[in-house]
């Protein structure tokens, strides 16, 4: 799963061309909570939007149910998601890395996981609500090389794939959502427990922390 994570990015690389209008005008933070608002990139270019899918169909925007994370293999089948999917509402939330918590000693360990040198980018849903969006990252099994941390993980595009993801249809979009090559590069570590309060933010949440 995702349910935190940090996007404080910069545009890099192959990235360049899809964060060349970064931040946007949303928060940018090492610790991301559920209901925030962040910058994603739909077809439209770099948006605000809610971190927290709320149906076109709510009678509010908001949500009682969890829906900060999509199940990539019943996305196309849960009535808070599948509007969004049909119609091809994707879009992509860069991310610095995310957040896991693993038992250790009677506490949560927090991990922060990332790629060396370039960000990741979370292949997502948005639905709009009025004039607002909100947004939704998908997830599936965790890769060998994460499954230690957590039995989930978000869906983690490459550069060119996620180019393809905004406009790609049903079949193709499942097709890239399921690559597990962008895990298999990723590092996790221990980092302060300070991140396990979602008001704590700044750099120092994002350092290896060894202590015991």
């Amino acid at each position: 799963m995702c349910g935190r994570f940090y996007n404080h990015v910069q545009a890099m690389h192959d990235w360049t061309s899809l964060l060349e209008d970064w931040p946007g005008d949303g928060l940018q933070s090492y610790n991301v909570a559920p209901t925030q608002s962040v910058p994603i990139i739909t077809e439209a270019g770099v948006v605000s939007a809610r971190w927290g899918l709320v149906p076109a169909w709510s009678k509010e925007f908001n949500s009682k149910y969890a829906t900060h994370n999509a199940r990539i293999e019943t996305v196309s089948e849960k009535a808070s998601f599948r509007e969004a999917w049909r119609r091809g509402r994707r879009c992509l939330v860069p991310a610095g890395g995310y957040y896991e918590w693993r038992n250790e000693h009677g506490h949560k360990q927090p991990y922060v996981i990332t790629q060396r040198d370039e960000p990741l980018v979370f292949a997502g849903l948005w639905e709009p609500w009025g004039e607002a969006l909100s947004f939704t990252i998908l997830t599936m099994p965790a890769s060998a090389s994460l499954h230690a941390l957590h039995p989930r993980m978000p869906c983690m595009l490459e550069a060119e794939q996620a180019r393809h993801w905004l406009a790609a249809d049903c079949t193709d979009a499942m097709a890239l959502a399921e690559n597990t090559e962008v895990s298999q590069r990723c590092q996790f570590f221990k980092v302060s427990r300070a991140v396990n309060n979602a008001r704590s933010d700044g750099a120092t949440l994002i350092e290896p922390d060894e202590a015991d």
